[in-house]
């Protein structure tokens, strides 16, 4: 509360005891000299100043829960900024490991935040999984060069060690201590909906809604887009084949979400298209 300095011509004693029980803190009587004005405001500012000190003091002594959603809420801004350092430091090995992966890393993002607020996500899972999609192939700085850019069709055992890259993906951002919605990304991208998928053949929504949206967003662009081992489809190609595909490889309800925000899919695909 904002000190109260009651100035006035009255100088009956009776008076200034009603103003100070009126709520005033201090009464300066006229005629005064702006000298001790200034000083009473310092005074009393002063001791506003301690009394919320004190009072902010005795308030999370007496509230445990007060005191530590503080230590909380500081550490919390301590490791989002730890975060942002890892997120960044992967996604520049992952790029250095993998030709691909610089264009395709911002669309599958942008893809994949667009369709979280297209399925009505609030703000901050958004935000989330426009940020940690981008490591869903970070597990790929552990296969070798040979299989990673190889032209053409992996044999049998080559798609088997390429599978291990989710398992890669999510024991190294376990290290890092990275967001368990990043290492869900990075571990099920790979699942279908049907069950089909790997590493652990999980089934509808047992598969983490990021998985979920991040394994849409990336076989889109991968459809979209040329790679070393396929030329790109067209966008009508790649639209029927992501229709055909819902219930089995995708969740059917994020492939509605999709096309409810096709216009924006198709934005992102320009912006961000591979140089030719």
């Amino acid at each position: 509360m904002t000190p109260i300095i009651l100035v006035t011509g009255l100088e009956d004693m009776r008076d200034k005891v009603r103003g100070l029980e009126a709520g005033a803190d201090d009464f300066l009587t006229k005629p005064f000299h702006p000298t001790e004005l200034r000083a009473r405001v310092r005074s009393l500012m002063r001791i506003k100043i301690l009394h919320d000190q004190l009072e902010l003091k005795n308030r999370l002594l007496k509230d445990d829960k007060v005191h530590l959603e503080a230590l909380v809420e500081e550490r919390t801004e301590e490791l989002e900024g730890l975060t942002f350092g890892i997120v960044a430091a992967l996604e520049m090995a992952n790029e250095l490991k993998d030709s691909d992966t610089g264009l395709h890393i911002r669309r599958v993002c942008a893809y994949s935040h667009a369709l979280a607020i297209q399925m009505g996500m609030d703000a901050l899972f958004a935000g989330k999984i426009r940020r940690y999609a981008s490591l869903h192939d970070v597990g790929k700085v552990g296969i070798p060069d040979a299989i990673l850019k190889k032209e053409g069709m992996l044999s049998d055992a080559e798609f088997e060690q390429m599978k291990l890259h989710t398992v890669f993906g999510y024991e190294l951002l376990g290290i890092a201590r990275a967001d368990d919605m990043a290492r869900n990304i990075a571990l099920c991208h790979h699942e279908r909906f049907n069950g089909d998928g790997y590493p652990r053949g999980l089934k509808g929504e047992d598969i983490p809604l990021e998985a979920r949206i991040v394994s849409l967003a990336d076989v889109y662009d991968a459809l979209t887009t040329r790679r070393c081992y396929k030329d790109a489809y067209s966008a009508a190609e790649a639209e029927n084949t992501i229709r055909v595909e819902g219930g089995d490889h995708f969740d059917p309800d994020l492939v509605k979400g999709m096309f409810g925000a096709i216009d924006e899919f198709n934005a992102i695909r320009e912006r961000y298209r591979d140089p030719s």
